[in-house]
């Protein structure tokens, strides 16, 4: 699995970076399901998409800055791509509440996904590192 251009390191970063993507995008959707009957609450998400393209495409020293809550001033470095917004476009309920638990679960079930690919993804690259280092096939 070598990606021309990308050492081992910026492989191995990449992928990290990429898996605390999934892992904030998954904390989010947790967030909206969690507030399904919370009055007035707006649901939450990213550019998922952008935000991988960004993290994956960062180089070293380039790490961004992670904001937790909205009223955090991000950095130079930080990802914009990466910060929630409002999902625009849902039905808003009689309580202002706009959380789709189906579009919820879809999302869900598609960060999964992606982050079972990338732990597979930096497992697989660990064995091959470690079959070079012993000499031996990777197992």
């Amino acid at each position: 699995m070598k990606i021309p251009g990308v050492g081992d390191e910026a492989l191995i970063g990449s992928l990290r970076r990429a898996l605390d993507v999934m892992a904030d995008r998954g904390e989010l959707i947790a967030s909206n399901i969690g507030n399904l009957d919370t009055p007035g609450y707006r649901a939450r998400d990213i550019d998922f998409d952008a935000a991988l393209r960004e993290a994956v495409g960062a180089r070293e020293g380039k790490v961004p800055l992670r904001t937790t809550r909205p009223g955090h001033i991000a950095g130079a470095g930080a990802s914009a791509a990466a910060r929630p917004r409002e999902v625009r476009g849902l039905p808003v309920r009689n309580d202002g509440n706009n959380v789709d638990l189906e579009r919820e679960m879809l999302a869900l079930a598609e960060t999964r996904r992606r982050y079972q690919v990338a732990t597979r993804l930096a497992r697989l690259r660990v064995q091959e590192l470690l079959a070079a280092i012993n000499g031996g096939p990777a197992r």
